[in-house]
């Protein structure tokens, strides 16, 4: 139940949340910096270029040939890590057959992809870049972020966004997520720029606190929210001051 749940809710974030991209256009593959780079299909998947190897942060929707992008910049090999496990990050892992993802997302990953687990201060060290994965359960129960310290990035998936953030359903906890926030805002001195897969392709830390107090305002019972029909079903979106959430 809790997987076919989890199947909905990233259907159901898929046909709410607004992207830089508009549909049936190409994919694109944007350079953020040097062997720094952006694949931006509806949901945005980012790469890092190594001196030993190439990481992929999550598959999107599957529609892009990763290899083929990535050959265009690089022959090392490619590993692959999921910040969560939401169809519109997970599905081109068939072109991989296995991930690094946090164990509670398990049972969100396609039983024939080989799941590598991740854990909170695991280290992925691909030379040029050495990422700290950072558990925020919230989003889903086993949400990541990747921290880089040297370069001050953090690579947030959707958990640090202007939203409409996706927190409904049985994998997302508004408590989780608000602990979450308010553990990574302990790190906001390492981050300059945050990245996230929707929207907005970079924030300021700023926003981590943003989400804290938006989030918290929703808990509170003081957001209005407007209500959206989406397949077929009334869903509420929660605009804050800054973030809005789409949650029951």
């Amino acid at each position: 139940m809790k997987k076919i749940t989890s199947l909905i809710a990233g259907l159901l974030m898929t046909a709410t949340v607004c992207t830089a991209q508009e549909k049936g256009s190409e994919p694109k593959t944007i350079k953020i910096d040097d062997n720094f780079y952006c694949i931006d299909d509806f949901s945005r998947q980012f790469f890092f270029i190594g001196t030993d190897k190439v990481l992929l942060v999550d598959t999107g929707f599957g529609r892009v040939d990763f290899t083929a992008r990535i050959r265009e910049f690089s022959d090392l090999p490619i590993e692959v890590v999921i910040t969560h496990g939401h169809v519109d990050h997970i599905g081109g892992l068939n072109q991989f057959g296995e991930c690094l993802v946090n164990e509670r997302d398990f049972s969100m990953i396609p039983e024939d992809i080989k799941k590598k687990p991740l854990e909170d201060g695991d280290k992925i060290d691909i030379g040029n870049f050495a990422f700290e994965v950072i558990e925020i359960p919230g989003h889903t129960e086993g949400s990541i972020v990747l921290l880089e310290k040297n370069k001050k990035i953090l690579i947030a998936g959707d958990s640090v966004q202007e939203g409409p953030i996706f927190m409904f359903g049985d994998v997302s906890k508004f408590d989780a997520y608000i602990a979450s926030m308010e553990k990574l805002s302990k790190f906001k001195k390492n981050i300059k720029t945050i990245y996230s897969a929707h929207n907005t392709i970079s924030y300021g830390p700023e926003y981590i606190k943003y989400c804290i107090e938006d989030a918290k305002l929703f808990k509170a019972g003081k957001i209005v929210p407007e209500e959206t029909e989406v397949m077929g079903k009334k869903r509420k979106t929660y605009k804050g001051k800054h973030v809005s959430f789409f949650a029951d």
